[in-house]
């Protein structure tokens, strides 16, 4: 009986141990974007906040008639569900979800969806939407 509850408690002890699933994917990434013709919009640099380190630029172009969103270089802190946002003000209130950030390091690009008025949104987060968290900003002129 003793034995059954040892290794019940070793068996618990290693799964809270183990790294948590729903953190972002920590494997560098490299996206393709080639900004041969495409139009600059707006840029900025990625900083922590709250204590967590992102660091990068935050870049937004125009090509083929799509606006992409491109953190490069790109790296921060680990999290549950972290999303890449662009919002209209320093506190996301009002924002639009690009999706999950892909890698806590490496080039990404997301698409951002629609044709959104580029003087409202001043924005990039990195934030964790689980647990309502800012990780990180950048303001984009």
């Amino acid at each position: 009986m003793k034995k059954r509850y040892l290794i019940i408690g070793l068996i618990i002890i290693f799964v809270s141990c183990a790294e948590d699933e729903n953190n972002t994917p920590t494997k560098p990434i490299d996206d393709t974007f080639d900004p041969t013709g495409a139009t600059l919009i707006k840029e900025g640099m990625l900083m922590g906040s709250g204590g967590y380190t992102v660091m990068g630029t935050a870049t937004i172009y125009l090509k083929d008639g799509v606006n992409v969103l491109v953190l490069d270089p790109f790296s921060s802190s680990n999290g549950p569900d972290l999303r890449v946002y662009l919002s209209r003000d320093v506190s996301a209130s009002s924002f639009l979800n690009l999706g999950m950030l892909k890698s806590i390091m490496g080039k990404q690009t997301y698409v951002i969806p629609g044709n959104p008025d580029f003087t409202e949104f001043t924005h990039v987060h990195v934030y964790c939407q689980q647990f309502s968290v800012s990780f990180g900003k950048a303001e984009i002129h």
